[in-house]
């Protein structure tokens, strides 16, 4: 079942020509995701994470892709994800020029999604879950470097458990991904991006969570967010470029993953 498309109001000096879309399943098209998975691949090109964990993605182009398509074709069919896509004119032409996940996760997210999910949407995901686990089975990727991968999984394992001991937290939201394609960067799209999740967060009265690189840290922060932990990172060496086991949170080390952040609505600081 598609969602309308939604184009929250944007304080601050955000390029007011950015429409932000919510996209599903139902509305997507072979042109669009296509056009998502190139802004994705191209965003996180040089990304230090990515290079830890598939040092080798660049010889397998591909096996890069169909990562995050694996990502994303589950997202526009999970009724707990929206899929915010933001367009800008160019020459005349409405292209997409960057996207956010945000997932809504506790006890209460099956009631608040109620109407975003039906039979077939759950048969579609099943079958997409089952198609890519084939998949990768059949044709693993062959970049990947396990260690890293582990590594960062339980970083995120860390902040999920970190998030629900926290109070208030019981429901939030989470941002899964932010990108932006390179070539429309510094225009405020990101900014766009992470305050419709803020503004979401502020109507629904429940809190945000996100683990930010340090680049992303700065809109981040601008947007109201605030850092929480370091989130660990490896160590790589000479010897052995991406050797397991050597962690750090120390600020300001160039190798660490990023930040744990939260925004908390007005409304629970009232509480």
């Amino acid at each position: 079942m598609a969602s309308p498309p939604s184009t929250p109001a944007i304080p601050g000096n955000i390029n007011t020509n950015i429409t932000l879309k919510i996209t599903t399943q139902r509305n997507a098209n072979p042109k669009l995701t296509s056009r998502l998975l190139e802004i994705a691949t191209s965003a996180f090109r040089d990304d230090q994470t990515f290079n830890w964990r598939y040092p080798t993605r660049h010889e397998y182009p591909a096996h890069h892709q169909h990562m995050f398509w694996r990502y994303l074709g589950h997202e526009l069919l999970d009724p707990t994800i929206w899929v915010v896509v933001a367009y800008l004119i160019d020459n005349g032409v409405e292209i997409p020029v960057g996207y956010s996940t945000w997932q809504r996760r506790g006890p209460g997210t099956e009631e608040a999604v109620r109407g975003r999910d039906s039979w077939l949407q759950k048969s579609e995901r099943n079958l997409f879950a089952l198609h890519e686990r084939l998949n990768n089975f059949l044709f693993p990727n062959p970049s990947a470097y396990k260690p890293a991968i582990d590594l960062m999984a339980k970083v995120f394992e860390e902040t999920e458990n970190l998030v629900k001991q926290m109070p208030q937290f019981e429901n939030h939201l989470h941002l899964n991904i932010l990108v932006v394609d390179p070539a429309y960067q510094r225009r405020g799209i990101g900014e766009a991006l992470v305050r419709w999740g803020v503004n979401k967060s502020t109507t629904e009265g429940i809190p945000c969570a996100l683990e930010a690189s340090r680049a992303g840290k700065r809109v981040y922060t601008k947007c109201g967010f605030e850092e929480i932990q370091i989130c660990d990172g490896l160590h790589p060496t000479p010897e052995k470029p991406w050797q397991e086991g050597m962690h750090c949170r120390e600020e300001g080390c160039q190798f660490g993953v990023g930040s744990f952040m939260i925004f908390v609505p007005p409304s629970l600081h009232l509480q």
